[in-house]
């Protein structure tokens, strides 16, 4: 999961709301972490607080999470659950950290990847199973199929009776 920390300067308005959604919307084509930090803005405008509250929505559809620290000025009332906001970095940085998600498959048995390929657990059978690439794999155990992403996570197919 990609993170990212914006520190943001001046009046938040328009310009630099346009241009952050822009950067976000291009970052959460996969979920990913932002941080905005607001110590060193004046005062965050009314079209500020739109888009603000379009990147909040941004986030939420893709999984992603936003919040920030630092800000001096008054929330409005109306804006208040846009985002999170906190009085430093610090615990900005500790409350997305919680929604992070290692690398590690919950799935995977051996913690040290071997150069014969990582080994996983049938979805069906539970048969301990070994691959080398993501895709499309066969149980040679119960015949199910499913799909091994590059992180080892699998996903299993339905079946239409």
């Amino acid at each position: 999961m990609k993170s990212l920390l914006f520190r943001l300067a001046g009046n938040f308005s328009a310009e630099i709301g346009s241009e952050l959604y822009l950067k976000l919307k291009e970052e959460t084509h996969s979920p990913s972490l932002f941080c905005l930090d607001f110590t060193e803005v004046t005062e965050v405008t009314e079209v500020g607080w739109e888009f603000l509250r379009k990147m909040a929505e941004r986030c939420k559809e893709t999984g992603s999470k936003v919040a920030g620290f630092g800000l001096k000025t008054h929330i409005p009332n109306e804006q208040i659950s846009l985002l999170t906001f906190f009085s430093d970095e610090s615990e900005c940085i500790h409350f997305l950290e919680s929604f992070f998600i290692g690398d590690t498959p919950a799935n995977e048995q051996s913690p040290i990847p071997s150069q014969e390929g990582k080994t996983i657990h049938c979805p069906e059978c539970q048969t301990l199973l070994r691959f080398k690439q993501m895709g499309d794999h066969l149980c040679p155990n119960c015949q199910s199929k499913f799909f091994v992403n590059s992180k080892g996570w699998v996903s299993t197919y339905e079946r239409l009776l």
